[in-house]
C-alpha cells in the first residue's frame, strides 16, 4: 500500500517545489474531492480552480493535482502579462486547449499553434480590424443595433414591465448578434426587429405570425456549439467527448446550417467582383463587411496571378474562421455588457458621473457615432475599462511552454499546461520580485506597480477613477490605459482576434445605453453577482429595471 502511495503522489507532483495541497497530493483522486464541491458552489470551473489553489495557498502561483492531468495555476497579474506579451517565443496555445475546439473548427486561427500557415492566414485577415475598416462598416451597424435595443427596451419599460425588472441578457445577445452578422456577413439577422414587433402586437393583443428571422437559426447554432463545449470541458475526457460529438447528425445539421447560410451570402458578394478590374478591387470602399474585404483580396490575388478565384464556398478555414468570430463577438459582448449594467445598479454614484460627463459633453440630443467615437472623453475609457476588468467575461486562459523555462523563478517543463487567471478583481498575492523574469521586471520599473496605488484599491467595487490620473502638462484628467494590467482581451500575437471590434462596439452601446435609461436598483434577490461560467462568465441574475430619460 506504501508503494502505490508513493507512485501515487508521484504521479500527482510533477513540479517540484510549487506550491500545491498537501493533503491532494497524498490521495490517487488529488484535488478533485475538493474541486467538486467548489464547482458546485460556484457554477464555475474557473473560479472553483482558482479558490482551491492559489487564493487558498496564497501563492501567486499553484499546482491542481488531477489524475493523470496536473495543471500549473497562475494568479500574478503581472507575470501572466508578461508571458501574454513579452514571452511569446516561450510560450504558445495550449494543446490541450486546441484539442477541445480543433475537432469543431480545425482551420480557425483560435484552433491553430503558432506557424507560417496561421501568420499567412492572420495577414488575410488583418485588414477586417483595421480602426478606419471598422468605423467605416461596424460601427454604423453597431449604432443601428443599440438603437434598436433602446426602441425594444422603451417599449418593455412603458408597457409589459412598467416598474418591473426584466431580464435583459437575451436582448443583449439579440442586439449583439444582429451587429456582429451583419459586421461580418453584410446581411441582417433581423432578432430584434423580429422582437420589437411581436411585444407591439402582444400589448395590443393582437396576433403575431411572422415567421422567425434568419438570426434565430443562427441563434440555435450558436448555443448548440456553446453548450458542445462546455459539456465536453465537463467530462474527464474532453478530447474524446468532442470527437464523439463531432460524429453525430446533430453535429453535420449544424455545419450544412451554418455552411449553406455563409455560402449563399460569399456567392452574392463574388458576384459583385468578378466583373470588376484590377483597379477597382484594389479599392477597399467597395467592402461592406468583413466577408467582402476578404473574399475581395483573394479575388485581387487571384486577377494578379492570371488564374481564376477559387470556390469561397469550399474554404473550410474561412468558414471557420467567420464562425469563430460570430460566437465570440456577440457572446462575450453580450455578457460584458449584462455585467455592466449590474455595475450600473449596484454604483449608482458611478452611473451618475458617467451619465452627466457624457451630457456635459454631448449636450441634451443623441450623440452622432463620429461624436462617440472620436470625442476624447477620458470617463467614458475609464468606465469602458473598469467595466472590462471587472466582468472577467473570460476569466481564464491555457498556454504552453513550446521550451523547458521557468516562472516565477520555478522551474516549467516544456509542453506543461499553464493555466492563467485574468480576472483582475482582487489583490494578488505577494511575489518574490527577483524571481520575476527579466522582462517582467523591466516592465514593472518603467510602468510601476499599480496594485500598490490607488488604482489598486476595493478592485472587488466598480471605479472609473482608478483609470484616471491627472496630466501635468495640461492639468487635466486623461485615462491611464497603465494603471492596471489589462488582461480582458489575453495580449501578444494571441491576442482576442476581435478586440478593436469589440472595444469600438462596447463604447457604443455604453453610451448610448446610459443616456437612454437610469438603471435603477432591483429587488435584494435580483443583486447578486454571482456568475454560471459557460464560455464565457454571464451573471447569474441578469435584470434591469429601467426608466426611461
Amino acid at each position: 500500500m506504501l508503494n502505490v502511495s508513493n507512485g501515487a503522489y508521484i504521479a500527482l507532483l510533477p513540479y517540484p517545489g510549487i506550491p500545491h495541497n498537501a493533503h491532494s497530493a497524498k490521495r490517487i483522486a488529488g484535488d478533485l474531492p475538493d474541486l467538486i464541491p467548489a464547482i458546485k458552489a460556484t457554477k464555475a470551473n474557473s473560479e472553483a480552480i482558482f479558490s482551491i489553489t492559489t487564493q487558498k495557498l496564497g501563492s501567486p502561483i499553484a499546482q491542481l493535482l488531477l489524475p493523470g492531468n496536473c495543471m500549473i495555476i497562475l494568479s500574478d497579474p503581472y507575470e501572466i502579462e508578461d508571458i501574454l506579451n513579452r514571452r511569446i517565443k516561450e510560450f504558445d496555445k495550449s494543446a490541450w486547449s486546441l484539442s477541445v475546439v480543433g475537432p469543431l473548427f480545425s482551420k480557425a486561427t483560435l484552433a491553430q499553434l503558432t506557424t507560417p500557415e496561421l501568420k499567412a492566414q492572420k495577414r488575410l485577415w488583418a485588414d477586417v480590424m483595421g480602426l478606419d475598416f471598422l468605423k467605416r462598416t461596424a460601427a454604423p451597424k453597431s449604432c443601428s443595433s443599440t438603437l434598436e435595443l433602446i426602441d425594444l427596451w422603451r417599449l418593455k419599460a412603458t408597457t409589459a414591465y412598467r416598474g418591473q425588472p426584466f431580464n435583459v441578457l437575451e436582448d443583449l445577445k439579440n442586439a449583439a448578434l444582429d451587429a456582429v452578422w451583419v459586421s461580418i456577413i453584410g446581411e441582417e439577422s433581423g432578432t430584434l426587429r423580429y422582437e420589437r414587433i411581436k411585444l407591439e402586437h402582444e400589448t395590443k393583443g393582437q396576433p403575431f405570425n411572422e415567421p422567425a428571422p434568419p438570426g434565430s437559426f443562427m441563434k440555435e447554432q450558436v448555443a448548440y456549439i456553446v453548450d458542445t463545449i462546455m459539456n465536453a470541458s465537463a467530462t474527464p475526457f474532453p478530447t474524446w467527448a468532442i470527437k464523439f460529438e463531432v460524429m453525430k447528425p446533430r453535429f453535420r445539421r449544424f455545419r450544412k446550417i451554418v455552411t449553406q447560410e455563409m455560402s449563399r451570402a460569399m456567392k452574392k458578394a463574388m458576384m459583385r467582383y468578378e466583373g470588376l478590374d484590377l483597379d477597382r478591387l484594389q479599392q477597399d470602399t467597395i467592402d461592406t463587411c468583413a466577408m467582402d474585404l476578404v473574399l475581395r483580396k483573394q479575388a485581387l490575388q487571384a486577377k494578379k496571378a492570371g488564374v481564376e478565384p477559387s470556390d469561397p464556398t469550399k474554404d473550410v478555414a474561412m468558414l471557420d474562421e467567420m464562425f469563430v468570430l460570430l460566437i465570440g463577438g456577440h457572446d462575450s459582448t453580450a455578457n460584458t455588457l449584462a455585467w455592466f449594467i449590474k455595475f450600473m445598479e449596484a454604483f449608482p454614484h458611478a452611473q451618475t458621473e458617467l451619465r452627466t460627463t457624457l451630457r456635459s459633453v454631448f449636450g441634451p440630443g443623441v450623440p452622432t457615432l463620429a461624436q462617440i467615437l472620436e470625442t476624447d472623453i477620458p470617463y467614458l475609457d475609464a468606465a469602458c475599462e473598469e467595466a472590462l476588468r471587472l466582468s472577467g467575461t473570460s476569466n481564464a486562459i491555457l498556454r504552453s511552454p513550446v521550451q523547458d523555462t521557468t516562472i516565477l523563478g520555478y522551474p516549467v517543463s516544456k509542453g506543461s499546461i499553464i493555466y492563467m487567471n485574468t480576472h483582475v478583481n482582487r489583490s494578488p498575492a505577494p511575489v518574490d520580485e527577483s524571481q520575476r523574469s527579466d522582462t517582467s521586471r523591466a516592465a514593472r520599473e518603467r510602468k510601476g506597480d499599480g496594485f500598490q496605488t490607488p488604482a489598486g484599491r476595493d478592485l472587488g467595487h466598480f471605479e472609473p477613477r482608478r483609470w484616471l490620473i491627472i496630466d501635468e502638462a495640461t492639468g487635466k484628467e486623461r485615462f491611464n490605459p497603465n494603471a492596471l494590467p489589462q488582461l480582458a482581451f489575453a495580449g501578444g500575437v494571441r491576442m482576442c482576434f476581435g478586440k478593436r471590434m469589440a472595444v469600438m462596439q462596447f463604447r457604443i452601446a455604453v453610451t448610448l445605453l446610459v443616456l437612454s435609461f437610469e438603471f435603477q436598483e432591483v429587488r435584494e434577490e435580483m443583486q447578486s453577482m454571482a456568475c454560471i461560467e459557460r464560455l464565457f462568465r454571464t451573471p447569474q441574475q441578469p435584470y434591469a429595471k429601467l426608466r426611461v430619460l
